[in-house]
């Protein structure tokens, strides 16, 4: 991609956060624990991986001991391909020379000891960025640059966003997530608020743009509320998920893009 990269004066800028649906009452003491799904299936063959923990009670650290020995595939519709996801190393189960391809719909199944969980979840079509950017607000006298992107919203079709920033190799805490209701086949600039991570000239930033489906949007929309109301992981409080058979997490099938700048 050719970087464009811009500088922006603005003044402080208010930000918004999208409200969730329904979600999962979850007992905070003495629960049971719960099984804990996180899988992607991308547009790139590195990054095929199904993830599995136990939930903790609450209060308890948040170390999630990780589940071994699941059997892990995923069918790819409409191929009709079946994949085995390896456990790699513990709770870590990664498949190797599968890509997954925008328009199909994938299929997880996950049997952790008898016990069937499943999810489905189809990749939409890549919409690309075209720009990266940097904007300087003014906060209480003083310059905060933030990391800006711009791309172009399909019109023809409803779009889902997640957005991964890091600044050297920091990932922020944010959860950026936005779909299309303001902005469907318009020209998208879109800055990812996050002062705490106080980039700085000569900072590396990176972004990493996700394409995601409705159901998984809806996950890190509910979980970015959970956020802001002190919850800070997938339990106790967890959004709505997509995965059958009562664990929590998600399964996304979406694409990646990843770009990179140095902040001016």
């Amino acid at each position: 991609m050719n970087h464009v990269v811009k500088i922006f004066f603005l003044g402080l800028a208010g930000f918004l956060f999208a409200s969730c649906e329904k979600v999962l009452d979850v007992e905070l003491k003495d629960a049971a624990p719960i099984i804990v799904i996180e899988g992607v299936v991308t547009n790139r063959a590195d990054s095929q991986i199904v993830k599995i923990n136990r939930s903790v009670p609450f209060g308890e650290p948040n170390v999630f001991p990780d589940v071994t020995g699941a059997l892990v595939t995923i069918k790819e519709n409409p191929s009709g391909r079946v994949v085995t996801i390896r456990e790699r190393r513990p709770g870590y189960y990664m498949a190797r020379n599968f890509t997954g391809r925008s328009g199909s719909t994938y299929e997880l199944t996950v049997d952790v000891d008898g016990k069937i969980y499943t999810a489905s979840s189809r990749m939409p079509n890549q919409v690309s960025i075209d720009s990266l950017g940097v904007s300087v607000s003014t906060i209480f006298g003083e310059q905060k640059k933030t990391v800006q992107l711009m791309y172009k919203d399909p019109g023809s079709e409803k779009n889902y966003y997640r957005f991964v920033l890091r600044v050297n190799e920091i990932p922020s805490k944010n959860i950026f997530t936005y779909d299309d209701s303001f902005t469907n086949g318009r020209s998208v600039n879109r800055e990812l608020f996050d002062f705490d991570l106080d980039a700085e000239t000569g900072d590396k930033a990176e972004i990493e743009m996700q394409c995601i489906d409705a159901a998984v949007y809806r996950y890190w929309q509910g979980l970015d509320q959970n956020q802001s109301r002190g919850g800070a992981s997938t339990t106790p409080a967890n959004p709505a998920s997509n995965i059958r058979g009562g664990a929590l997490g998600y399964f996304s099938a979406h694409t990646r893009q990843n770009e990179a700048l140095v902040i001016p």
